[in-house]
């Protein structure tokens, strides 16, 4: 599994627009299918947004990604991101089966007292 994060400035849409741009060399240089491709808008946080909620929705429906709005600052969606990329790889097996079992990712359920506020843990390999 390839994972790529493309983060944008709500606050500057010259960095939105760049966007395109940073998507066609992905197409054109990674040779893996098995992407899995997250839209961040970043400083939410800020009063003097140029990049509204729903243009970023929009193009991430447009280029299959998950999205989410986040501000690294005040933490405000940071663990919702998260969530949504280990929900989008528990979904697609092919991205956590290996047929190498040294590597990868081991999901398994949560032990009594151990693992997270989603019930289970993630372990890297």
């Amino acid at each position: 599994m390839t994972l790529f994060t493309s983060v944008y400035d709500v606050t500057r849409r010259d960095t939105f627009v760049k966007l395109d741009n940073w998507l066609n060399e992905l197409e054109t240089y990674c040779t893996r299918n098995d992407i899995v491709n997250m839209l961040v808008g970043n400083k939410i946080d800020k009063e003097n947004r140029e990049v509204d909620r729903n243009e970023g929705l929009k193009f991430a429906r447009k280029h299959s990604m998950l999205f989410i709005e986040a501000s690294a600052k005040t933490c405000d969606g940071v663990q919702c991101a998260f969530e949504e990329l280990v929900e989008k790889i528990i979904q697609t097996p092919g991205l956590w089966e290996s047929e190498n079992q040294n590597k990868g990712v081991k999901l398994s359920h949560r032990e009594e007292g151990h693992g997270g506020a989603c019930g289970g843990y993630c372990s890297v390999l």
